[in-house]
């Protein structure tokens, strides 16, 4: 990140939010009052209280993401998914992952209950994410080096934030981001980090990180194995052979007693 939100004046008891030097004027005009569609501003996400822009406004390219306090009563004393992003962000950034900038914050609360919470983040030009390369995917088929590129990219980055004893929690191909014709042009970014936190186990957690992308992905057998044996051979702490962490992947259980089978890859 070229600038760094400081997280001044946040308060768990009334509103607040805070930007980066000179983003304070296009702040002001974003949160001044509802958004609508115009050259400068497109909306292009919606789900479950949560709604994202592309905005641009005193010479800032930006992706907007504001979201519903659902369960306030959970946020009355904890950080909001937003501030817990750009926390997780900025851990990111000194491990040297590739994340956007992060341009402003904040939380609308009154007496402790949290009602909405933003954050602002520097739109990532034609990037697409991981989503292109699942099944039904325009990217799925025909674009095999492409798919195994952007999977050892972001294999290398659990591999660094395992090693440094972190948990993504949510790595799904759709928090992947890249762009680039071919492997060799490929930029990749990770975004939506606010699951992220310290392992407890870090064997639980490189497990339940790599079936959830791997799940998602659901590779052929032959790809997943080669791809299982290049995350053992990038990560530095060895707490799996690719046999062994091959296995407890087809053995998941979310819980200890689940009987839920996942299908892991395509035969």
């Amino acid at each position: 990140m070229s600038d760094t939100v400081k997280l001044s004046g946040m308060s768990f008891f009334k509103s607040w939010s805070c930007c980066v030097p000179g983003f304070e004027n296009a702040l002001a005009r974003l949160r001044g009052g509802k958004l609508m569609e115009d050259a400068a501003h497109k909306h292009i996400y919606e789900a479950s209280g949560k709604y994202v822009w592309r905005c641009q406004d005193d010479g800032f390219d930006f992706a907007y993401k504001t979201q519903d306090g659902k369960k306030p009563w959970r946020y009355m004393f904890r950080a909001s998914l937003p501030v817990r992003e750009v926390k997780h962000y900025a851990i990111l950034a000194a491990l040297g992952i590739p994340i956007p900038d992060v341009y402003a914050v904040g939380d609308t609360r009154k007496f402790f209950i949290l009602k909405e919470s933003f954050l602002v983040t520097g739109f990532l030009e034609n990037t697409v994410d991981g989503r292109i390369f699942m099944r039904g995917g325009e990217f799925r088929d025909g674009r095999e080096e492409l798919k195994r590129e952007f999977c050892c990219r972001h294999l290398t980055l659990l591999a660094k934030l395992h090693d440094a004893g972190y948990y993504h929690k949510a790595s799904h191909p759709r928090n992947f981001l890249f762009r680039g014709e071919t492997p060799e042009e490929m930029e990749v970014f990770w975004i939506d980090v606010a699951r992220l936190r310290r392992a407890r186990d870090i064997r639980r957690a490189v497990v339940v990180d790599l079936h959830t992308f791997f799940r998602d992905m659901c590779l052929k057998k032959a790809d997943l194995l080669r791809l299982l044996e290049f995350y053992c051979s990038n990560v530095e702490n060895k707490i799996f052979s690719r046999d062994e962490i091959f296995d407890q992947l087809v053995n998941f259980k979310r819980r200890m007693f689940s009987k839920k089978k996942y299908r892991l890859f395509e035969e």
